[in-house]
């Protein structure tokens, strides 16, 4: 297990990129979860920390709070070309069979991340 940083220092929804070994990783807390995977696009390799979350935003009326959600599941777009993973299992949603990213399990404890790289 890797110490990556305190819980507190992951804003939800936004991707973070952290280094362990001289690899680089892109960590994103999904508000229920935090999840964790190589930081290179599979397409062509950008860095996916460099990358948003994706969602739908939803609001009752026009002008009434705004909420964001993502349908039970952290998604995260490449930065380069649009590409999109989800990040519980590194699968492109254009090309789930073929397109991934490897993801790591992560896990908080006593409000630190710990990255597993086993």
């Amino acid at each position: 297990m890797h110490d990556v940083g305190a819980e507190a220092d992951f804003e939800v929804g936004q991707p973070r990129r952290v280094e362990i070994g001289g690899r680089g990783f892109v960590v994103v807390n999904g508000g229920a979860e935090f999840y964790a995977a190589r930081d290179v696009c599979a397409h062509q390799g950008a860095r996916l920390s460099s990358g948003r979350c994706k969602g739908n935003v939803h609001a009752e009326s026009v002008g009434g709070h705004i909420e964001y959600q993502t349908g039970g599941r952290t998604l995260l777009q490449c930065p380069w070309h649009g590409w999109i993973f989800d990040m519980a299992t590194g699968r492109a949603l254009a090309d789930p069979d073929r397109a991934r990213v490897r993801v790591y399990p992560v896990r908080v404890t006593d409000g630190r991340v710990l990255l597993d790289l086993g």
